[in-house]
């Protein structure tokens, strides 16, 4: 059996490319939001941001696990300031959060989200770190 599954929240007309970055996967039998900023430019990312915000605030309150991937992701001024606004506004849906793919530069963006929100988001080096983390509980 695949130690990961995904649960499509998609509808078979609907093949959005940003809806196709936001999705519930399984985690050893635990159910993780896996929102993927990888490579995205600016525009790319604030949409997957509202996007992620969209599907959380559907769930109950802290009950949602997220998987945020921001490798190679570029950041600008405006959308460092709406990733800190979702992240904030997603905090009472949240149940616990890891973000993979941190380097450089993004390192400040990261521990600014932090300070901004008041949430512990931990680091992880590679994806299974942060679901086996997210499974626990």
């Amino acid at each position: 059996m695949c130690p990961l599954e995904t649960l499509s929240m998609q509808s078979s007309t609907d093949f959005s490319p940003i809806r196709g970055r936001v999705q519930f996967v399984i985690h050893k039998g635990k159910r993780v939001l896996s929102i993927d900023y990888s490579h995205c430019d600016v525009a790319t990312m604030k949409a997957v941001a509202e996007e992620g915000h969209r599907v959380i605030s559907l769930e109950p309150r802290t009950s949602v696990r997220t998987l945020n991937d921001v490798t190679g992701a570029s950041f600008d001024q405006e959308s460092v300031e709406a990733l800190k606004s979702k992240v904030a506004a997603n905090a009472p849906y949240v149940k616990r959060a890891a973000v993979i793919g941190i380097s450089g530069l993004q390192r400040l963006i990261y521990e600014a989200v932090k300070l901004f929100t008041k949430r512990t988001i931990p680091l992880f080096s590679n994806r299974i770190e942060a679901l086996d983390y997210l499974a626990e509980d």
